[in-house]
């Protein structure tokens, strides 16, 4: 699996939830300021990401992320370990 396309496939996962074209998604947006994600889109995005790359993602991990760059290194590491 290479690590573009690990990024790509989040990128879209994120669009879906968020209701965003993923081209406008980059690793500097945010998800509170510029996605404005409330709780129920982060349960969302949360079974999404994990349904798509079948991993269990603690909310109380995810939450730390506040970039779509650190959601997308965090998701990376929990694939290569």
């Amino acid at each position: 699996m290479e690590k573009d396309s690990i990024e790509d496939r989040i990128k879209k996962i994120i669009g879906e939830v968020f209701k965003k074209n993923p081209k406008e998604i980059s690793r500097k947006t945010r998800f509170i300021e510029d996605l404005r994600a409330k709780s129920i889109d982060v349960i969302a995005l949360l079974a999404a990401l994990s349904g798509e790359f079948k991993i269990v993602i603690p909310a109380s991990e995810i939450q730390g992320n506040q970039t779509v760059g650190q959601a997308i290194d965090y998701i990376k590491k929990k694939l290569s370990s």
